[in-house]
């Protein structure tokens, strides 16, 4: 074993445990530090002789990509990972607003323009189409435009020529 060998040895056990460490404490610090020192014992084996430093290159590769794929296929990783838990795709709430045309419902807060109104149990963001109005005021969805819902007062949309109960022909 030529001299100089065990202290590239040391500088690269060293460096895997850094970067190791690096998976659990997160900072960037001591996966720079583990870098460093895996350039550091490639320089040095370079200068024992250019085979032991391709040698340390070629070696410093193999680790690295074996312990990545094998960190991939462990328990942690899948901990440490997201993953969907419920099996549902994702769903923009735009999909869903086009539905909501020509629906009644009560304004939850005050429209200046915009607020919230509550359509059956779901809270959706709405703007007023022209007037403030107060809560509690009933609404009915008059236009979706992407994730726009504008809405007017309920009362507005009565249909003309319709006379009161009290008055008539």
């Amino acid at each position: 074993m030529p001299e100089g060998l065990l202290p590239i040895i040391s500088l690269l056990v060293l460096a895997y445990l850094l970067l190791l460490a690096e998976l659990f404490v997160p900072g960037g610090i001591l996966g720079i530090i583990g870098f460093g020192l895996i350039v550091y014992a490639v320089t040095l084996a370079f200068e024992i002789s250019t085979y032991w430093g391709v040698g340390t290159i070629l070696f410093s590769l193999f680790v690295t990509i074996a312990g990545v794929v094998a960190f991939a296929r462990s328990k942690t990783a899948r901990r440490l990972m997201l993953s969907d838990t419920d099996g549902k795709t994702w769903k923009s709430s735009a999909e869903e607003l086009p539905e909501l045309l020509g629906k009644t419902g009560v304004t939850v807060s005050k429209l200046r323009p915009a607020g919230v109104a509550d359509f059956g149990g779901v809270r959706v963001d709405v703007i007023s189409d022209s007037e403030f109005l107060e809560a509690g005021t009933p609404i009915r969805v008059c236009l979706v435009e992407g994730n726009r819902v504008v809405v007017e007062a309920a009362e507005a949309l009565a249909p003309e020529g319709e006379t009161s109960a009290t008055g008539g022909a």
